[in-house]
């Protein structure tokens, strides 16, 4: 009695087999993805000619006026530009730039600005260029300072350049 069931399974197994060898469904596959290989290379830097300096951006608050100042490059015989932008919800930014900035360099000597380039006199928040004659020796650093504005006697920006 025991070989009745076996071989009844048996049976049902192959003729299971048989049915699926024989139906048209045809299995499917899927590659696995394929892995690249990843190389880092770093990236080639172009050498900064030995004139040329890079300048991060220098802030000054005060008088409820955050003043925000970038020298955004020095070359000797090149004018120079600063970019500024002032913010204040509480006073009226009325300057007149030319009027109110000063450059100076470690030996004492000042420039005045040739061209303010931005927003006008008025509102709240305003943005420019500050652009300045070109120097024809390389100081050891130059100083922009803001005279009178917002009740702030004078407001200082600094880069060291050697």
């Amino acid at each position: 009695m025991l070989l009745k069931p076996i071989s009844l399974v048996c049976v049902w197994v192959f003729t299971l087999l048989i049915a699926v060898g024989c139906s048209n469904l045809t299995p499917t596959f899927t590659p696995a993805p394929t892995i690249l290989s990843v190389v880092a290379t770093r990236a080639s830097s172009t050498p900064t000619p030995p004139n040329v300096v890079k300048f991060g951006t220098l802030s000054n608050s005060g008088g409820s006026v955050t003043m925000d100042a970038q020298l955004l490059d020095f070359q000797i015989n090149q004018p120079l530009v600063i970019e500024i932008a002032m913010n204040t919800h509480s006073v009226e930014l009325a300057d007149e730039m030319t009027k109110v900035s000063i450059l100076r360099d470690d030996s004492g000597n000042e420039y005045k600005p040739t061209a303010w380039e931005g927003a006008g006199p008025g509102g709240h928040h305003r943005e420019g260029k500050l652009k300045f004659a070109a120097m024809t020796t390389q100081p050891k650093y130059i100083e922009l300072v803001i005279k009178d504005l917002a009740k702030v006697a004078e407001r200082s920006f600094r880069w060291e350049l050697r």
